[in-house]
């Protein structure tokens, strides 16, 4: 015959111990962090990284560059953010009016002479060109869903640390009542 027994760990018992109730407050506080904690901490994350890519470009100003060299024909396998563009050497002539050249996205096998778009930061130095709202938006999910994974780790890794000291706590607790009880277990009182 068995018997479910529900919530012991908040009834009054004689037999319920300070560390079962500790126990009970951890996997409430746990539950309640993963429910609410880590989603939250997931959607501003995401929030807050696409904000800061979109306005990481906001003081950017487009400028025309002349290709000095052939672009390469084919982009390599893996490109990364560069959407099938290669690197090529450009050169553009700066706010000062001086010549300054650099290394530019372009589109694969562009010849030399070319007019080309470039990125300038505010202090003239090249840049990437910026992110688009699509861009912006997935790297923040991906930064939002990677920051909640590791707040529900976190959580979780807690959860298991105080259910090891409330484990080795009872542990202590019950060696030093046997070693009250246990010398007298067996022996008989006339």
């Amino acid at each position: 015959m068995s018997t479910k027994v529900r919530l012991w760990r908040w009834r009054r018992n004689p037999l319920r111990r300070g560390s079962d109730v500790a126990e009970a407050w951890a996997v409430v506080a746990a539950g309640v962090l993963l429910a609410i904690g880590a989603p939250a901490v997931g959607a501003s994350t995401a929030v807050g990284v696409e904000a800061a890519t979109l306005r990481e470009s906001q003081d950017w100003h487009r400028a025309s560059a002349v290709l000095t060299e052939n672009a390469p024909a084919t982009a390599a396998l893996y490109t990364g953010s560069d959407n099938g563009r290669v690197r090529a050497t450009v050169r553009w002539t700066a706010s000062d009016g001086s010549s300054r050249t650099g290394r530019a996205l372009v589109k694969p096998g562009t010849d030399s002479g070319a007019r080309v778009t470039i990125w300038l930061d505010e202090h003239g130095a090249l840049q990437n060109p910026p992110a688009t709202p699509d861009a912006a938006r997935a790297q923040g999910i991906v930064m939002g869903s990677f920051a909640a994974t590791s707040t529900c780790l976190l959580v979780l890794g807690g959860r298991w640390l105080v259910r090891v000291r409330l484990d080795r706590r009872r542990a202590a607790e019950w060696e030093s009542e046997w070693a009250e009880v246990g010398p007298k277990w067996g022996h008989r009182t006339a």
